[in-house]
């Protein structure tokens, strides 16, 4: 699968990822890495770097359509996608539904149902651990559904709010 995506920090890094059973096999630019992932029988995932003899504790924490946050021995990473192309198909970005990433109270709402949008601009505050994270919209698009209310605790992975984008309204209009 070809992947191309942004750091938080705005390095670009554009690449190539292949599975074959355990092993995962990462191209970017002329560096090949190849990686060994084990699952323990408590359920914990380990990344083997074979080469090196390296060993990571890798947690998945979050994973939708426009963003992959994760961490590795401790550190947490979050990546924005930026296209994602699959046997030669590329995906059509029309619809996001943002998620939890994890158990949190919804602070502040700064959107309304119908409201336009963005890309960056904030939506939603959630605070867990006295931490503010605020959710930001991943397309330019109208708030098309908000699935929450200010003061309530929600769970990980729990919708939080639907942005439609722009051009597939603009599309739908004209038909």
């Amino acid at each position: 699968m070809r992947l191309r995506i942004k750091t938080k920090s705005g390095k670009k890094i554009e690449g190539f990822i292949k599975q074959e059973g355990e092993n995962i096999e990462v191209k970017s630019g002329d560096r090949t890495s190849i990686f060994k992932v084990e699952k323990t029988p408590t359920g914990e995932i380990t990344i083997l770097n074979p080469e090196t003899g390296e060993k990571y504790k890798f947690n998945p924490i979050f994973s939708s359509k426009y963003e992959i946050t994760f961490e590795i021995n401790g550190k947490i990473y979050s990546v924005e996608r930026i296209a994602g192309i699959s046997q030669g198909e590329e995906d059509e970005d029309n619809v996001a539904v943002l998620k939890s990433a994890f158990s949190a109270l919804v602070k502040k709402i700064y959107v309304k149902k119908g409201d336009k949008v963005k890309k960056g601009e904030p939506l939603v505050d959630l605070e867990s651990m006295k931490m503010i994270n605020t959710l930001k919209s991943p397309i330019d698009g109208v708030i098309e559904e908000i699935y929450v209310q200010e003061g309530k605790n929600i769970l990980s992975g729990e919708k939080i709010v639907k942005v439609v984008n722009v051009n597939n309204i603009n599309r739908t209009k004209e038909e």
